[in-house]
């Protein structure tokens, strides 16, 4: 029972997101009024991102800075590689999954676990904090740019044939509507991710920062919520799609889409840590900070893009859920491995 309970707390984060995705799921029809409310959704996206910005000291960040090419390379690993990857490997998945699986590629860098991780395997935690600011505030214009090169196919055309209103923007051509539809999520990106980013940033400026730093446990908490509802509403706003999907596939739709999942973050992981290793030639502690940075992706972002553009959100919780699992297991094998070279 102890042993139970010990995981239990360890990985409550995940459990609760479990739960609560299945309570979305099994009550769409009562929570749907709620949950396809545009401006809720932005408002906890916003919420999130400011508390997210409220906790990062942005001076501590200098020394990675000074020596800028490892962010770089996190930076065009996070909104290249991973992209890519995830075009070529969920191509080998029901093609239902493969535009969602790429909406969720395109996502910036997500600032707590990136940390998290990378302190628990001893390594430099600027680089992550860096990272993330760089993905977060690109990502106004890289989410859209990933969306608009995909949908001016044929091949994305026909996956996204049955959503209406991607639809018409697909049928465009790239321009008219398509432009329209590049603007607008660039403006929108911008309200929900820069602007409270920047308010964050200007309120520690303004003397807020010490009362930040002292409600940090309270303002990871709230971020952590945050997300949490934006699950429930993403498992509401897809509930219909999931249901035709899952009764034709069943249990072996799940299994594809936690190995993509897997094999996207994997992938990018070992690259990063490869990159750093063999040409920037940097050590150990730079060599899992990038490798962490360039293959995380944030959940609350990915969510709110996800039900923008009208796909579904399973295979962005799915990654989640997976880089959290694998990072924990390279993270603790990092650590160890460190300690026993330095015993040697």
């Amino acid at each position: 029972m102890k042993p139970l309970f010990a995981w239990g707390r360890r990985h409550g984060f995940l459990l609760t997101l479990a739960i609560l995705f299945a309570i979305g799921f099994t009550a769409a029809d009562y929570l749907r009024p709620v949950a396809e409310q545009d401006w809720l959704r932005s408002a906890v996206v916003f919420a999130v991102m400011w508390a997210s910005g409220m906790t990062l000291p942005l001076r501590s960040v200098t020394d990675a800075v000074r020596r800028p090419t490892a962010v770089l390379a996190a930076v065009s690993l996070n909104t290249v590689a991973v992209p890519l990857a995830a075009w070529w490997i969920a191509g080998w998945i029901a093609p239902e999954w493969k535009l969602s699986f790429y909406v969720a590629s395109l996502v910036p860098c997500t600032l707590a676990s990136a940390m998290v991780w990378t302190r628990r395997a001893g390594g430099d935690d600027s680089i992550p904090m860096l990272t993330t600011v760089v993905t977060n505030l690109a990502c106004v214009g890289v989410i859209p740019l990933g969306w608009w090169l995909v949908s001016d196919t044929e091949a994305v055309a026909e996956l996204t044939r049955g959503l209406q209103e991607i639809g018409a923007a697909v049928e465009s051509g790239g321009s008219g509507t398509g432009g329209q539809t590049l603007a607008s999520q660039a403006i929108k990106l911008g309200l929900v991710v820069v602007a409270p980013l920047t308010l964050a940033q200007c309120m520690r400026h303004w003397g807020w920062a010490a009362w930040a730093d002292r409600a940090k446990p309270t303002l990871s908490w709230a971020a952590q919520g945050g997300i949490l509802i934006m699950v429930v509403f993403g498992a509401v706003t897809t509930a219909d799609k999931l249901v035709a999907i899952t009764q034709e596939g069943g249990a072996a739709v799940f299994a594809q889409l936690i190995a993509a999942a897997s094999a996207m973050h994997l992938v990018c992981l070992v690259v990063g840590i490869l990159f750093t290793r063999w040409i920037l030639r940097r050590g150990p502690e730079t060599q899992i900070a990038v490798g962490f940075s360039a293959s995380q992706k944030t959940l609350a972002i990915g969510l709110q893009t996800s039900m923008d553009l009208g796909v579904s959100v399973l295979p962005m919780i799915v990654y989640h859920i997976t880089q959290l699992v694998w990072d924990t297991v390279v993270a603790d094998s990092w650590l160890a491995k460190g300690k026993k070279d330095t015993a040697e």
